[in-house]
């Protein structure tokens, strides 16, 4: 059930994403330091979004398994 609750939540969250996109179609420099793009406002901003889901799942795994390793040692 949560997993689809989940899926449901990056769906919505996806969707949201997309007509936000597709309200702000202005374009963006975007300068990292190796390189220089230009991009649409939305489509970077919905970059950005993704970029944070990832992240947070990924620190949230990596700290589930640090605990899990800690709780291992006290046994």
């Amino acid at each position: 059930m949560l997993g689809w609750l989940l899926l449901l939540l990056v769906a919505v969250a996806l969707g949201l994403g997309f007509f936000v996109g597709l309200l702000n179609p202005q374009t963006v420099p975007v300068d990292l330091f190796f390189a220089e793009y230009t991009l649409p406002l939305g489509a970077l901003m919905l970059l950005c979004v993704i970029t944070g889901i990832v992240a947070t799942a990924l620190l949230g795994m990596i700290s589930g398994a640090v605990r899990r390793m800690r709780r291992g040692h006290r046994s």
